[in-house]
């Protein structure tokens, strides 16, 4: 992983070659990361700080309505050095296996839901550069400060 996202408060490394794109409403900020293929990953930041149980429920809710055969696991782990809430997903869409990873946690500043996404043929490859982008991620305390600062 040969480059570094700084900003809003956040930092994560990722391969270069991957496209990176931001999308902001009044609501929330997404950062998108998209393989040369099919799999991404996704930071969304909700600075009204919902619970992160409510943040995955929601995105659960949605999975649940598009996606007819949807199995989903516990995965309470670590974003970086946060405990986090969160889901595996495993759904079929255009005949294929495909697999999620959808995690929440809070700051003082913003909730974070790092939801990332690929089909079972590039879990062998992608999902590795995946799990190394979301335990990479660090977020800062107030604005300004350096992106560390609120994970101690």
């Amino acid at each position: 992983m040969d480059a570094t996202y700084q900003a809003h408060g956040v930092r994560f490394r990722y391969p270069g070659e991957w496209e990176l794109s931001e999308q902001q409403d009044p609501e929330q900020l997404s950062i998108t990361v998209a393989s040369p293929a099919t799999a991404f990953w996704t930071l969304s930041l909700f600075a009204s700080c919902p619970d992160p149980e409510d943040v995955i429920e929601t995105v659960l809710d949605a999975f649940r309505e598009e996606y007819d055969e949807l199995d989903e696991y516990p995965a309470d782990e670590k974003v970086g050095r946060r405990a986090a809430i969160g889901r595996d997903i495993d759904f079929v869409c255009l005949d294929k296996l495909n697999l999620a990873a959808v995690r929440s946690f809070r700051t003082r500043q913003f909730t974070a839901l790092v939801l990332f996404q690929l089909t079972e043929a590039e879990r062998e490859e992608i999902e590795p550069i995946l799990e190394r982008m979301t335990a990479s991620l660090t977020c800062g305390g107030a604005r300004g400060a350096t992106a560390e600062s609120d994970d101690e």
